[in-house]
């Protein structure tokens, strides 16, 4: 599929969520409401805090191919995504929300590395992006491990929105081994006064290594950007993987992923007091990539329940899920893993289907998404289709 022609795929499917009566106990007593356990009449329990709101007319359409790290800029209603080229690295994109007027941001630049370059994130000007910028020392073998959505031995820069001008905004050590640093998704504050981001500490003998959450003053000091005041926070009380995602519209809470009680789940940080509250409970599981409502009253968030997710061997499935934002009322979105549902996004029997990063747009209606299908056995697990998705909340 060129990127003239991408237009190739509008799913359109519609269903509501209603109070039911009468329960049978299957599939009971996980606190939510599914679709098949409202078409089987079970589970009221599960479906108490279902309210008359509905979700509605749920569109997807692709907009490019081999897509990584998304985010959607409200005022400008420009779009930076990361995208694979032909020389095997990521770069940054920016392109329209119906796909159109796609530009490279960082593809060659004389002033960048150009090893993997991605997961962008605007400032609320719209002036910049911040960036992960993978090393320059960096060997080739080493290179999978680099990938924005790794981030081993990536650095954060500031680019501007025209590509002219960048600098690196916080390096990283450069060591190469089992204990190499890394930074994963940093996201600007609303106030564009903050920047969050997941830094790897170390090894530490734990799944995915020993990280923390970095929360840093961003100021302009003689027109170069700078990061003070940087804050090291690591909730729980073990060693844990974090990964941040976006603050609240008032800027007071901070979502990220941690497994610091064992499997990946979704909580929010009180910027201010640092208490942590847990918002999901999959304790099987695997969630992730979770993002406030434009008006934060609700996110959006991918996980592996209700599909397949094993660690040995490693097979993911997730779909996009959606809840209120003090994490109540879980409610599935899509059905890319189910066969004749027209959510049905999987090329081959075995490929998998992994919702990853998301961004809002700016009305609440819509998503820019990026949804992973590939051979899990393939080179293929680190790219995936942009889409957006369409839906109506209706009273």
């Amino acid at each position: 599929m060129n990127n003239k022609t991408k237009i190739g795929l509008v799913i359109t499917a519609a269903f509501a969520l209603v109070t039911i009566s009468g329960c049978a106990q299957d599939q009971c007593g996980d606190g939510i409401c599914q679709p098949r356990e409202i078409s089987r009449g079970n589970c009221p329990a599960d479906c108490e805090k279902i309210t008359s709101k509905t979700i509605e007319n749920i569109t997807i359409k692709t907009i490019t191919e081999n897509g990584g790290n998304v985010d959607w800029h409200h005022k400008s209603n420009k779009i930076a995504i990361g995208k694979l080229g032909d020389d095997g690295y990521f770069d940054v994109w920016l392109i329209n929300p119906d796909g159109s007027n796609e530009k490279c941001l960082t593809c060659y630049h004389e002033d960048l590395p150009n090893k993997h370059i991605g997961n962008a994130a605007w400032h609320p000007s719209g002036e910049y992006l911040v960036i992960q910028v993978e090393k320059s020392t960096v060997p080739n073998y080493y290179d999978n491990k680099a990938t924005p959505g790794a981030g081993m031995l990536n650095d954060l820069y500031i680019i501007t929105k025209n590509g002219k001008k960048v600098w690196e905004l916080y390096s990283v050590n450069d060591a190469i081994s089992k204990d190499s640093s890394g930074i994963l998704h940093p996201h600007f504050s609303h106030n564009g006064k903050k920047l969050a981001w997941a830094e790897r500490i170390k090894d530490n003998d734990r799944q995915f290594g020993e990280w923390a959450i970095k929360i840093a003053d961003f100021k302009f000091t003689d027109n170069i950007p700078i990061l003070a005041n940087i804050e090291t926070l690591q909730p729980g009380s073990i060693s844990s993987f974090y990964e941040t995602h976006t603050f609240s519209p008032d800027d007071s809470k901070l979502l990220f992923t941690g497994n610091q009680d064992g499997s990946l789940e979704i909580y929010e940080l009180d910027v201010e007091t640092k208490k942590v509250k847990r918002l999901t409970n999959n304790p099987t599981g695997w969630d992730e990539h979770a993002t406030y409502s434009p008006d934060g009253t609700k996110i959006i968030w991918m996980s592996s329940k209700d599909v397949l997710f094993s660690m040995s061997p490693f097979y993911l499935q997730t779909e996009f899920w959606l809840m209120d934002a003090d994490g109540n009322n879980k409610r599935r979105l899509t059905y890319f893993h189910e066969k004749g549902h027209l959510h049905y996004f999987k090329a081959a029997e075995n490929d998998i289907a992994v919702a990853a990063d998301n961004s809002w747009g700016p009305n609440g209606d819509q998503l820019i998404a990026l949804v992973i299908t590939a051979d899990p056995e393939s080179n293929d697990r680190d790219k995936g289709r942009i889409v957006i998705i369409e839906f109506d909340f209706s009273e």
